[in-house]
């Protein structure tokens, strides 16, 4: 006769498991890792834009920003659609706006009050 009590089973997975999970979520976030990325995310995060818009609102190149694009397409943060020879651009993701409002609110909450990086930082997380 056994009178072994069982253990319970944990509710946390095996580190195996997760590995996938972690290196979903690095590649998720480093997509925040660019200046240009989030410039291109600050631009359509309101409204989807055309490409050409994207380019004016970023002062970056086209082939720049078609290749920054390009990436987050692929990752799913962004979705597009083509309208004659215009490609629009538009968040796929809210909950990667979402993420994008709260980092900018925090990190501008530690920036000089006075700094313009601040006023911008704080304006665009009160828009979103």
């Amino acid at each position: 006769m056994d009178n072994t009590i069982p253990l319970p089973q944990s509710s946390v997975p095996a580190k195996a498991d997760l590995e996938p999970v972690f290196a979903a979520v690095a590649k998720y976030f480093g997509l925040l890792a660019e200046p240009t990325r989030l410039k291109i995310l600050h631009a359509i995060c309101e409204d989807e834009q055309s490409v050409s818009a994207i380019v004016a609102a970023t002062g970056a190149t086209q082939t720049n920003v078609s290749r920054h694009l390009s990436l987050m397409f692929n990752a799913g943060i962004v979705e597009r659609r083509r309208e004659g020879q215009a490609v629009f651009y538009r968040m796929a993701d809210p909950e990667f706006v979402e993420i994008c409002r709260r980092m900018c609110e925090r990190i501008a909450s530690r920036l000089d009050t006075q700094a313009p990086l601040r006023r911008d930082l704080l304006g665009f997380a009160a828009r979103h």
